[in-house]
């Protein structure tokens, strides 16, 4: 079952600004609450960054941490809105919460690291990746973009933000089979939860149309090929966002495949970034 949030609950001038940016990069200085790790261990692995999708919070990679020693460190993503940043407002613009996080992720960029983002954690990983780059610092290595098509990519279903909450409520299981059962059992719960969620929808709505842009990282995609909303076609629409290498992997499963194919999918992750782990800083950045 998944961990749904609980209430406590052409070639293109890369930029070049390392020299103003490696000098503040130490790691103790990064903002811990967007980044829940309970029982990680101390891991010279590349750093893997994990996004969640809308409505959800770092625990749905809690099992991930330590899942692959010595090959992925994993850094589940908390956004705003959800779990213990629940306090905090949810935000509804896709840039805006790149730009944010950019700020947490920054001083981690000391060594090889990637993204990987599900559903809306997808689209945030991208931007994120472009906001990095444009800040002048390491970029990624690599970009693992799941369950979700890419902005410039026509919606196979229209906006649903606007719904009222039962409606909307019905709308994102009828579409995703997101929310447990026996959060829909708990008014004053799913209550608490769906400000993040409804946020995060509106954030993927009102970027939907962006063009294509050019990121500096391969991609590699993921699907469940019982996923009745976002086709393989669909996802690969992403390879329009890069020229440093695209390729795509479907799994058994449905959009929330990952649950059962935590595995394989973490095998296809780590031996992606195997190459990786010696990369400097001054090499992730692109001329």
């Amino acid at each position: 079952m998944r961990d749904f949030p609980k209430p406590e609950i052409p070639v293109k001038k890369r930029s070049q600004n390392l020299e103003s940016h490696t000098g503040q990069i130490s790691p103790e200085t990064t903002d811990e609450k967007w980044f829940l790790r309970p029982g990680a261990r101390q891991d010279d692995g590349v750093r893997l960054f994990c996004i969640p999708c809308a409505g959800y919070g770092a625990a749905m990679y809690r099992s991930w941490i330590n899942a692959r020693p010595g090959i992925l460190d994993v850094y589940p993503v908390q956004p705003p809105g959800r779990a213990n940043r629940l306090g905090e407002p949810a935000m509804a613009s896709i840039p805006d919460l790149a730009a944010r996080l950019v700020k947490a992720i920054a001083p981690l960029t000391d060594r090889p690291y990637a993204f990987f983002g599900h559903s809306f954690g997808a689209t945030l990983a991208a931007f994120t990746c472009l906001e990095l780059e444009r800040a002048g610092y390491p970029v990624p290595v690599h970009l693992f973009l799941s369950a979700r098509h890419p902005p410039n990519c026509p919606s196979p279903v229209p906006p649903m933000s606007h719904m009222s909450d039962d409606e909307f409520v019905s709308e994102i299981n009828t579409r995703y089979g997101g929310i447990p059962e026996q959060i829909l059992n708990e008014p004053d719960i799913l209550a608490m939860l769906l400000p993040a969620l409804r946020a995060d929808i509106r954030a993927l709505e009102h970027i939907e149309g962006q063009r294509a842009v050019d990121l500096p990282s391969p991609i590699t995609t993921f699907g469940g090929l019982s996923d009745s909303i976002i086709s393989a076609d669909l996802i690969d629409y992403w390879q329009d966002w890069t020229a440093s290498g695209y390729r795509r992997r479907m799994f058994e499963g449905d959009h929330f495949f990952l649950d059962n194919q935590r595995d394989a999918l973490l095998d296809e992750i780590a031996e992606t970034l195997k190459y990786a782990r010696d990369v400097s800083p001054r090499q992730r950045l692109q001329p």
